[in-house]
């Protein structure tokens, strides 16, 4: 698989799921292969496991918040060339799903470019945890995702997914960001979700939810959309067979670490 850029220019505009700020984001093609986030007047940064700045609530690259859902959507549909000009302090939330940049490269077309894509195959199975909560990949020709989310006052959700681009349009992007309502509040005075309302968020109460999902185990399919942002900072095609339960954005990191160091381990190997 040779790296792909888009065609055409294209923009999305919003708010900010947790500044609360008009932003504005400017996908725009790229010779150079990855996803390079440019704040605007601001030089370019690829987006890696290196610029990674910040985990909480969200994947944050060179101080951009909330990169992964279009890290998500790009990798997934095969966009691994492109330069992201930024204005304002992150990327859009949409309807806070990975959709609205499904729609938007979509749009923008693809063309193909003569680099060819890391493929990345684990030689072992590598994992990391945080008491319960628990991350790990195995060796495996496709790469597979099997997601456990506990949730409070009721059964857990779960979804095991062989990971295919009509997959992922049909049946992960459209998944929402989540959260529950007794939690607004103090997310709010930490600076985070102030522009969360339910036009872009999937809102648990007390075991119901308070608007309706789109479908009954979202939140664990929205977390697979959060993975899979995170493990494109590998900036690879990944094989393998990746377990989470009650995971995280910390942990898909320090997940994705792992594997780089497995990977390397093997390749300095004589």
């Amino acid at each position: 698989m040779r790296h792909r850029t888009i065609r055409h220019p294209v923009e999305l505009a919003g708010v900010g799921i947790h500044t609360g700020e008009r932003v504005r984001v400017r996908l725009l093609p790229s010779e150079a292969p990855g996803v390079w986030i440019a704040p605007a007047g601001g030089a370019a940064v690829l987006c890696n496991l290196d610029t990674v700045s910040g985990t909480l609530r969200g994947v944050s690259v060179a101080g951009v918040l909330t990169v992964e859902h279009l890290l998500a959507a790009a990798w997934t549909l095969g966009v691994t060339a492109l330069r992201v000009v930024v204005e304002g302090p992150e990327i859009p939330i949409g309807d806070g799903s990975a959709l609205p940049f499904v729609e938007l490269l979509r749009t923008a077309g693809t063309e193909e470019l003569e680099a060819e894509v890391p493929e990345l195959r684990l030689p072992r199975p590598v994992w990391v945890r945080d008491g319960v909560r628990v991350a790990a990949a195995l060796p495996d020709d496709h790469l597979r995702v099997t997601y456990v989310v506990p949730l409070r006052d009721r059964n857990p959700c779960a979804v095991d997914v062989v990971v295919t681009e009509d997959v992922f349009v049909a049946e992960l992007a459209p998944a929402r960001t989540w959260g529950y309502a007794e939690d607004a509040d103090s997310l709010r005075a930490e600076g985070r979700g102030r522009g969360a309302s339910l036009e872009n968020t999937l809102v648990l109460e007390r075991g119901r939810f308070i608007n309706p999902p789109r479908v009954p185990d979202e939140p664990a399919r929205h977390k697979v959309v959060d993975l899979l942002g995170d493990l494109a900072l590998l900036g690879a095609r990944v094989h393998a067979h990746v377990l989470c339960v009650g995971a995280g954005h910390a942990l898909h990191v320090a997940l994705a670490r792992a594997i780089r160091l497995a990977v390397a381990e093997v390749q300095r190997i004589p």
